[in-house]
């Protein structure tokens, strides 16, 4: 891949092998943690804290992965083109 993919479709397809198991990993995780930080510590984190914790869990894993020789581009690198890094 030389650029991103100009439809949100080609976007979809391109990332869906990888965006379903880890995503969904990263965010039953991190909503497990949250559960167990409530329950045993009487802690909870604000909405946004919760999300910036999940999108950092979610770039380390992609930055975990070696870059394969036939793509362009890594995994966190096509992460940063959809999501928006300072929010």
């Amino acid at each position: 891949i030389s650029s991103p993919p100009a439809h949100l479709q080609a976007a979809v397809l391109m990332s869906s092998q990888f965006q379903d198991p880890y995503s969904s990993q990263v965010i039953i995780y991190g909503l497990w943690r949250e559960r167990n930080a409530r329950i045993f510590r009487n802690v909870s984190l604000p909405p946004p804290a919760f999300f910036k914790l999940v999108d950092r869990s979610l770039r380390d894993r992609l930055l975990s992965f070696p870059r394969d020789s036939s793509q362009a581009h890594s995994l966190l690198e096509l992460y940063f083109w959809f999501v928006d890094p300072f929010s």
